[in-house]
């Protein structure tokens, strides 16, 4: 009889431990998506990491109060939240904050859909086997880099399969580029900030300038897709910046490969108690030691009893 109460009270715990919602305690894992320096969209997920019941995600603009825009329970739906226009309404720098009442992780990024002034004083000198191309960066103070083109016609388009060189350079500089690939050459030249918005272009062309985007916002994770816009005319150079779409606890860059990692990856796949079970290891390892002392307990008294 003693026996068959011993097996009762073990199946019970062992129901307990596994099946039953255990009272929440406070929570320690939250983490949100670092965002890149600078994007030119104002539509992109932004996610988080956090095995509280309940976090809220915040926005303040230019350093100002924040505004709550979306409240989620990450243990049952995706710790996600859509960004829209309504929280990106002009060019500003905007900070994201997501917190579950204890804690809070925050992220900043500058919104900047305008491109930069165009490279000026272009010409190209000749050289025995190519050209010299001369040409003066323009002056905005988020000016990054320009990328080349070169083409075997005046109107040849202005796309990455004619696209030769990217190169970085400072604000209101003089610059030069050889290129040695022989005579008979044209070329167009795109200014990019560092959102990576684009000019208009400027060199020998004029002709066809053909549209380049390299994606589409991802629906699930933690890519900002950026689409440039120019000054004037010209074309739109597609560029993706890539976010962290798994935050780590205590540092903006995640480590994929750690064990404890691998752990709350898995918990994210799998029904919500044992969820909850593999995201509170160390109060369901006590609880299991309890229950195994408990076991332990009732099987020395059924030896004494006997």
């Amino acid at each position: 009889m003693l026996k068959n109460k011993l097996t009762t009270s073990l199946i019970l715990g062992l129901l307990m431990l596994f099946g039953v919602v255990i009272p929440a305690k406070a929570s320690t894992v939250l983490a949100i998506q670092t965002l890149p320096s600078y994007i030119n969209t104002r539509d992109f997920k932004l996610s988080c990491t956090s095995d509280a019941s309940s976090v809220t995600f915040s926005v303040s603009k230019n350093g100002g109060s924040p505004v709550n825009f979306a409240t989620l329970n990450p243990t049952a739906t995706p710790c996600q939240v859509q960004v829209t226009p309504a929280q990106i309404d002009e060019e500003a720098t905007y900070t994201f904050t997501v917190t579950d009442g204890s804690l809070s992780r925050s992220t900043s990024t500058i919104f900047d859909n305008s491109g930069p002034s165009s490279v000026s004083g272009y010409y190209k000198d000749g050289l025995s086997d190519g050209y010299r191309l001369h040409y003066h960066t323009p002056s905005d103070s988020d000016f990054d880099k320009v990328i080349i083109y070169r083409g075997d016609t005046p109107d040849f388009s202005a796309d990455s399969s004619h696209e030769i060189a990217t190169v970085n350079s400072s604000p209101n500089s003089d610059m030069t580029y050889e290129d040695h690939s022989g005579s008979g050459k044209y070329y167009n030249i795109r200014a990019l900030d560092h959102a990576g918005n684009s000019s208009a272009l400027v060199g020998d062309g004029g002709g066809t300038v053909t549209i380049v985007t390299t994606g589409t916002p991802s629906s699930t994770g933690g890519n900002v897709t950026i689409f440039p816009k120019e000054a004037g005319a010209g074309s739109v150079l597609g560029t993706e910046a890539t976010a962290s779409p798994t935050p780590e606890l205590g540092s903006p860059q995640p480590d994929q490969g750690g064990v404890v990692n691998q752990i709350n990856q898995f918990a994210n796949q799998t029904p919500n108690p044992i969820k909850w079970i593999l995201t509170h290891k160390k109060i369901s390892i006590g609880i299991a030691l309890i229950l195994f002392g408990i076991a332990y307990y009732l099987y020395r008294m059924s030896k004494k009893n006997k």
